[in-house]
């Protein structure tokens, strides 16, 4: 009996561990399931991270490359637009690109980058692509750069003295004040040359002064717009107040004949109005100054019978005008010529 149950209890004891190596076993195998689903996500993420870095290196690369293409060598030289009236900045290098402003002849741009045949400039605010076969670089554009350059001495002390000529003991002509700005013509051994107007010229020290010069400079499409604006204005402006054509223009006059004693208005004629009112007055003055003319001669023919009618005596007859008879007189008067006549 004991022999049985000690057989039971190893059977059961057998078996319970048969179980519990079972759940063992499962359990694992899921373990080693998740660690290995773990690593495949590992790798499929490494696989990605490695992707990307990959991606952005090979962009960066292109990038590096493209960066290669530009040249830099002219970086900071001043240059000068050549051309017969403007040259157009654009966005980008390239016809297609919108234009953002407008540089002039003989304008000065600094370069930023040279990207094959454009030049990337600064010019005023202005800031784009240009081609770069319109500018003057080097020599050519130093020499530009004397001919168009703007020199100005700006004043530093409270009061400079202007004199006749580059010495402290020379005559003083003028004076400037300071932060004054004078155009400035030359700059030698410590003296600046400045232009005073009607062809007076002056020197300054140039220790008391600062000594700049400006060059003409591009403009962008809102800066020549707001010119152009200003420009018509002006010259609307100008004609509105200062200059007037013949055929508008009005005045006012004094006049004699205003019963008030004030200034009369009158608008003066145009040329074709004054002409066509001339020729037809010239015309009546010719024809009155006939019409006088005959009248005055008629008037010195007809004058001596007047008188003689005049001067003789009176008709109480009723009979015909044209003479008296008289019975006992050998002479009669004539009415019509004015004479004592014989029989």
């Amino acid at each position: 009996m004991r022999r049985r149950m000690t057989k039971l209890m190893a059977c059961l004891l057998a078996t319970g561990i048969l179980t519990v190596s079972g759940t063992a076993y499962t359990v694992g195998a899921a373990e080693q399931n998740a660690t290995e689903q773990e690593s495949e996500t590992e790798k499929q993420t490494e696989a990605q991270t490695e992707t990307e870095a990959a991606k952005k290196k090979k962009k960066k690369k292109a990038e590096t490359e493209t960066e290669t293409n530009v040249d830099l060598s002219m970086k900071g030289q001043m240059i000068f637009a050549q051309c017969e009236d403007h040259i157009n900045i654009r966005k980008g290098p390239g016809v297609d690109s919108d234009v953002v402003g407008k540089i002039y002849n003989d304008c000065m741009a600094t370069v930023l980058s040279k990207d094959g045949e454009w030049f990337e400039i600064q010019s005023g605010n202005a800031v784009g692509f240009a081609k770069a076969e319109y500018f003057a670089t080097g020599e050519e554009a130093e020499a530009i750069a004397e001919r168009v350059g703007y020199h100005v001495a700006t004043i530093y002390a409270d009061e400079l003295n202007i004199r006749a000529l580059p010495s402290d003991d020379a005559e003083v002509i003028g004076v400037a004040y300071k932060e004054e700005e004078l155009e400035a013509v030359a700059y030698e051994d410590d003296w600046i040359t400045v232009y005073l107007g009607d062809d007076v010229y002056g020197y300054i020290n140039a220790y008391y002064a600062g000594y700049d010069t400006y060059y003409p400079e591009a403009e962008t499409l809102e800066e020549e717009q707001a010119r152009l604006d200003a420009e018509a204005a002006a010259e609307e402006e100008y004609y509105e107040d200062e200059y007037l054509p013949e055929e508008t223009y009005t005045s006012y006059t004094p006049s004699s004949s205003s019963s008030s004693g004030q200034s009369s208005w009158t608008q003066p004629q145009t040329q074709a109005q004054t002409q066509a009112q001339t020729q037809p007055q010239t015309q009546a003055q010719t024809q009155a100054q006939t019409q006088a003319q005959t009248q005055a001669q008629t008037q010195a023919q007809t004058q001596p019978q007047t008188q003689a009618q005049t001067s003789a005596p009176a008709d109480d007859s009723d009979d015909d005008d044209m003479y008296v008879d008289d019975e006992d007189a050998d002479t009669y008067y004539d009415a019509a010529t004015g004479q004592t006549l014989k029989f």
